[in-house]
């Protein structure tokens, strides 16, 4: 299964230890396949500058689980909503999941085959099935 994971997710994944860590390694352990764009990566890497300068563990493991995702490609509209960017870019690439834990996008309902869900779901829906 293709799974696109929202900047919040990463940040959770890498920064703090629990659900998110967990997902991303039994997404990998179970041969999902962990998607992201540039956006992501600038998103995160963003935050962490802000929020986290100083965690050179979280950095090392973003940089290692980002290496092992395939970037697609972002789409540029609408420029002033990222998180709609980054479910159009994952959408287009053809992904079953995108997995946020923002509230807002969790009520959106995209077109296609492509559900939205929280972490907790997703792991409900990868790995305890």
């Amino acid at each position: 299964m293709k799974v696109f994971l929202d900047s919040n997710v990463w940040l959770a994944a890498v920064v703090f230890p629990g659900l998110c860590a967990e997902l991303v390694l039994e997404l990998d352990a179970r041969g999902h396949r962990l998607l992201t764009s540039a956006l992501v990566r600038e998103e995160v890497r963003g935050v962490m500058q802000r929020k986290f300068k100083r965690h050179a563990a979280a950095w090392a493991r973003f940089d290692s689980l980002w290496a092992c995702a395939l970037c697609v490609p972002d789409v540029a509209e609408p420029a002033q909503d990222a998180d709609a960017r980054l479910v159009g870019a994952a959408s287009g690439a053809g992904a079953q999941l995108f997995v946020t834990g923002d509230q807002r996008v969790l009520g959106w309902h995209p077109q296609g085959p492509m559900g939205i869900v929280s972490p907790r779901h997703a792991w409900q829906a990868l790995v305890l099935s």
